[in-house]
């Protein structure tokens, strides 16, 4: 089988992490790829929560283009509102898993979708929180998704809180009032698997082929690297398998796949 992209890589590691059985509040984009894909490799009986509402308890026909599409709606067990999917589901702790893309996200966990560069007059207007707000602020076992390696995408501090990681530093969620335990727990980008250490991103294991130079040139500050990290096991046949099915799948249902 032809050699996988760091993409693929990234989107099988996600998929990884999410065990069967499990209840996951899932935001828009890459991380409803990541739950088919978990679907249909070893986590068939993973419960899948959309913030419009939609509990999904199977593997739909379709990919759902966003959390909003009714093609997640055929044949499921609940469809309330983002009132119940929020609160009930979320803030009530009734998940485990909570899976957020994150195109712009800081050393601390931040994760800006609103703008960049001055709020009142940003060099881009982004398209803003949804739910993102809400997943960071109130999951459980937050798992941050970036497909970028771009050094713009990992600035030191962003320049808009959107949904909030450890905003300044030690203890500031606690000081704010958040619950203790639902900051962001890891980040899954190409690279591999990131850990927030001390509340401050550090690698915990990278893909096959990427080195600790990749991982100091991606990030904009002087990340934390060690000599030797782990690394993470290459996908099987099976599982690069289903992630291209799943990749075929999303270029059908209109997403914009990278190449690579």
């Amino acid at each position: 089988m032809n050699h996988p992209t760091p993409f693929e890589r990234m989107l099988i590691t996600g998929a990884r992490l999410l065990p069967d059985g499990a209840v996951a509040f899932v935001g828009f984009h890459w991380p409803m790829l990541i739950a088919r894909i978990a679907r249909r490799l070893a986590a068939p009986s993973l419960i899948v929560v959309y913030e419009d509402g939609i509990v999904e308890d199977r593997l739909t026909p379709l990919l759902p283009t966003s959390p909003s599409d009714l093609a997640a709606a055929v044949g499921s067990p609940c469809c309330a509102g983002s009132l119940e999917s929020l609160f009930m589901w979320l803030a009530g702790g009734r998940v485990e898993w909570t899976l957020l893309e994150a195109p712009i996200v800081d050393r601390r966990g931040n994760v800006n979708t609103t703008a960049i560069g001055d709020y009142q007059r940003p060099t881009v207007r982004l398209p803003g929180s949804g739910g993102g707000a809400e997943l960071a602020s109130f999951g459980r076992g937050l798992v941050l998704i970036s497909a970028s390696t771009a050094p713009r995408s990992y600035p030191e501090q962003v320049d808009y809180v959107t949904s909030p990681g450890y905003l300044a530093g030690t203890g500031e969620r606690e000081r704010l009032g958040y619950v203790p335990g639902r900051g962001p727990q890891l980040l899954v980008n190409p690279l591999g698997l990131f850990e927030f250490a001390d509340e401050e991103i550090r690698p915990r294991a990278l893909h096959p082929g990427v080195t600790t130079e990749d991982v100091r040139t991606t990030f904009a500050w002087p990340i934390r690297v060690d000599d030797i990290v782990p690394r993470l096991p290459e996908p099987s046949d099976e599982e690069l398998a289903v992630a291209r099915a799943e990749l075929s799948h999303a270029r059908d249902r209109f997403y914009r796949v990278p190449s690579a």
